[in-house]
């Protein structure tokens, strides 16, 4: 039993020999707001509140009591809903990157130019996360604790998320779309680092927009992986032939 609930029992415990009929209020009132925590918080309540304390305090320095006057509620209210402060956590990032590397992994198979996929990914990318702040950043602090579930509940792990991204820029060196001089998983590495990194700066309400951030990344991208195209040559011109004047 924790120590607050340990208080509580002594405090109802000595309410009991003294005044019998406000121990059995104390115990009723407790009981009545466990019973209006669970009716007003609902678990995206919970996740919500947990996604900003975690962005904010970080996951392992955050704690079930943080969370819990984030919502609103009492702490022991939230075990109705979760197990485990590492149960919440996967609540928070699970529905975001599974969405996020569904729609990477059709990007990549997709019948469309290598230009046009890692058009389509980096604008894929960094959309989910304005449109899921703060759940992917608190998931790009935090994947090691929560990476082994994620292999286990939606069979993609971020391995298999770099490869698609790979494979994109296989494909580009393949058709000849992108540059053959680079390494394609050092580059991968470098193209995810950059949109990642949108974590420690990005502002959903800041001065540019997703798009217009996901407009200069992909400049950025494509011209540093375009295949130089090849010079045009003009036709040399035939030399006139001088005639032998006849003898």
């Amino acid at each position: 039993m924790s120590s607050t609930k340990l208080a509580f029992a002594r405090a109802v415990s000595q309410l009991e020999l003294a005044h019998p009929g406000d121990a059995t209020a104390a115990l009723d009132g407790e009981q009545g707001d466990r019973r209006d925590d669970l009716a007003m918080a609902t678990l995206g309540d919970i996740v919500s509140a947990a996604a900003k304390v975690f962005r904010t305090k970080g996951y392992h320095a955050a704690t079930v009591r943080d969370i819990a006057e984030e919502v609103g509620i009492l702490k022991g209210s939230l075990y109705h809903h979760f197990a485990s402060k590492e149960e919440l956590l996967y609540l928070v990032v699970k529905e975001p990157i599974a969405a996020m590397y569904r729609a990477i992994a059709e990007i990549a198979a997709a019948d469309l130019t290598a230009t046009e996929k890692l058009r389509r990914a980096i604008a894929a990318h960094l959309e989910a996360f304005d449109r899921h702040y703060p759940h992917l950043f608190v998931y790009l602090h935090e994947r090691e604790a929560v990476k082994r579930r994620f292999r286990e509940k939606i069979g993609f792990s971020p391995k298999e998320y770099y490869r698609c991204w790979q494979q994109i820029l296989w494909d580009g060196v393949a058709n000849g779309e992108f540059r053959s001089d680079f390494d394609v998983q050092v580059t991968s590495y470098g193209l995810l680092g950059m949109l990642n990194w949108s974590c420690e700066w990005y502002d959903p309400q800041g001065r540019l927009s997703v798009q217009e951030v996901t407009d200069q990344f992909t400049t950025l991208a494509l011209s540093g992986l375009a295949a130089d195209k090849p010079r045009t040559i003009a036709p040399s011109k035939p030399k006139r032939s001088r005639a032998t004047p006849s003898r």
